[in-house]
């Protein structure tokens, strides 16, 4: 099972969602996170957020949706919109087979999610609601949506 998480930049959400999956997944789903206009690095805060709990930043680096349209790439069985713009944006472009959930975390664009307090509350958003996933099944046959903070 592949899954791939969108945000706008690619920066904040999407590589934090990319690194917890990867790692709670142990092996059965593999992760990858990208943006519709990818920032030139990890926003400042991430890598230490994920290393207070344990989570190694595992070369994370900002990356375009794009690349996983090339022919070679993986296709993502799951692809899971963290922003308004993001699966929006995208949703053409995935083969008919994939699921698209839409976890949108509000009108939030990642823009604004500015320091590590704003960064660790949603990374807390993220894992609840992929412990709550990997629960129900989420990334099987059926959808469920993006807790309420």
């Amino acid at each position: 099972m592949t899954v791939l998480f969108l945000c706008d930049d690619n920066a904040r959400l999407s590589p934090m969602a990319e690194a917890y999956l990867n790692t709670v997944g142990e092996g059965r789903i593999r992760a990858f996170s990208a943006g519709i206009a990818p920032a030139p690095a990890l926003a400042y805060g991430v890598v230490h957020v994920l290393g207070e709990s344990g989570i190694e930043d595992a070369e994370l680096e900002p990356k375009s949706w794009e690349l996983f349209c090339l022919p070679h790439a993986p296709v993502p069985d799951v692809v899971v919109g963290l922003t308004p713009a993001a699966l929006y944006s995208t949703r053409k472009a995935w083969p008919v087979a994939t699921r698209l959930l839409d976890w949108r975390l509000g009108a939030e664009a990642t823009g604004r999610l500015v320091g590590k307090e704003a960064l660790r509350a949603a990374f807390r958003r993220l894992r609840g609601a992929i412990d709550t996933g990997l629960a129900g099944d989420l990334f099987g046959p059926a959808g469920l949506a993006m807790p309420a903070a």
